[in-house]
């Protein structure tokens, strides 16, 4: 029962993750980024940032989301599964604040 429990929660966060980055990617908008992540960002560059940072996003919800069902699969699937999936999503991670980086001078402003 928590395995499925898990999957499920899985899911579901991974969807509201790729939820709010297709919104910020849709809409161009940095309002889901705190605002020490856009303080230098020049106003006309905010659409690029969201589209950019939002990919990596998604990405990242995509992996949230293969995770929970990826982890029900047999043992030793299970386990390179896992893995895979993580580390995936710490790359995507780390390429979304690279974007930050590239459009904010720094990850956390000044």
């Amino acid at each position: 029962m928590e395995v499925t429990a898990g999957c499920i929660v899985s899911i579901i966060v991974g969807a509201l993750i790729l939820g709010m980055a297709l919104w910020q990617m849709k809409t161009g908008s940095v309002r889901l980024l705190h605002s020490y992540h856009t303080v230098n960002v020049p106003e006309e560059a905010r659409p690029a940032l969201a589209l950019e940072s939002g990919r990596w996003l998604a990405a990242t919800g995509i992996l949230v989301m293969l995770l929970g069902p990826a982890l029900m699969l047999p043992a030793p699937l299970a386990d390179i599964s896992g893995f895979v999936l993580v580390a995936a999503m710490l790359v995507a991670i780390v390429l979304a604040c690279r974007a930050i980086v590239k459009y904010n001078g720094s990850l956390f402003g000044r």
